[in-house]
């Protein structure tokens, strides 16, 4: 944008600059009567001053004439570059148009991606759940085995001290008393 406004300030510049004509400049004494015949004579500044049945000088008719093709030719060159600007905001209006159906797509997407990704996160917890039950019903099991095994080692202690009583019952007493 610097660049345009540079060259706005120039142009603005070169507008207002006072004009030569390229063409060879003769001096005339008398004047072009404009609008017919006028008793007026030429009064302030040309641009001003022009109407019709003014009388006007060649050189201000000239400068004015190439004033008004400089104006003609910005004019032109304006309106090359509204179109320009219009041509690239109907592209990016354009390309945006058809970036929106893909980003729509993509947000489609990612909805049922973090569903998806909310559904094995609530599976995944369901299946840590029924571990973490499963594995309390082994540890109190693994209780219980341990349990009944002191009690079933207290058995078998006292089975083997009776057996062993009942075996010196049995045998009588012993045959050197």
């Amino acid at each position: 944008m610097d660049d345009d406004e540079d060259v706005l300030v120039e142009d603005e510049e070169w507008l207002m600059a006072p004009v030569t004509s390229s063409r060879a400049i003769v001096t005339v004494s008398s004047t072009y009567e404009v609008g017919g015949p006028s008793t007026a004579m030429f009064v302030g500044h040309t641009f001003t001053t022009m109407a019709s049945g003014v009388a006007t000088q060649p050189q201000m008719i000239d400068d004015l004439c190439l004033r008004m093709s400089n104006l003609e030719y910005r004019h032109g060159e304006l309106v090359k570059k509204t179109v320009k600007v219009s041509d690239t905001e109907v592209a990016d209006s354009i390309i945006i148009g058809e970036i929106h159906p893909r980003v729509a797509t993509v947000e489609e997407q990612v909805q049922v991606m973090a569903s998806q990704a909310v559904q094995v996160v609530q599976t995944l917890q369901t299946a840590l759940h029924v571990s973490e039950l499963q594995n309390q019903q082994l540890r109190t099991r693994m209780a219980e085995m341990e349990s009944r095994e002191g009690i079933l080692m207290a058995y078998m202690l006292w089975m083997e001290e009776r057996l062993t009583v009942l075996e010196k019952s049995l045998l009588g007493p012993p045959s050197g008393t």
